[in-house]
């Protein structure tokens, strides 16, 4: 019965192509949870206000953002603490996993994961501003998450 369905439905052309595109689709969605895949979120979504506060004072108290074209960022007003791997993409909600954003930079950032070179670039700039012994590698992924015990 399957089989003559499927030969009924690559017999259209119209729903054949579909089928192709629909198939297509689901590849798609597939990509980034292959991956970034694998992790499971942090339970830990916002950063608390010691955290935020680390931040600013390691980011010395600017946006982090770095144009190719214009260096790095000159906004010191209202600046936001930022997951550098976007938490809805498996982010830990770390220290290590921050950095100081102004609200534009943030926005455009949006949810985005950064790409390995991207991160070396971050930890490479980090060196220039942080204070000397703070770690500027970015840590992308907590500890595996647990998963939850049913009662």
């Amino acid at each position: 019965m399957l089989r003559s369905a499927l030969a009924e439905v690559l017999s259209t052309p119209w729903l054949a192509g579909l089928l192709a595109v629909i198939t297509l689709g689901k590849l798609v969605q597939l990509g980034p949870a292959m991956v970034h895949g694998g992790h499971g979120r942090d339970p830990r979504r916002t950063f608390s206000r010691a955290e935020k506060a680390e931040f600013l004072e390691r980011a010395g108290h600017r946006c982090e953002h770095h144009s190719w074209l214009l260096g790095r960022c000159r906004g010191t007003e209202a600046l936001q603490a930022d997951h550098v791997h976007p938490h809805s993409r498996g982010g830990a909600t770390d220290v290590l996993n921050g950095q100081a954003l102004c609200r534009r930079h943030n926005k455009q950032k949006s949810d985005r994961p950064p790409w390995r070179w991207e991160l070396n670039r971050l930890a490479r700039r980090r060196e220039s501003y942080f204070p000397p012994g703070t770690p500027t590698a970015v840590l992308r992924y907590g500890p595996p998450v647990p998963d939850p015990v049913e009662v």
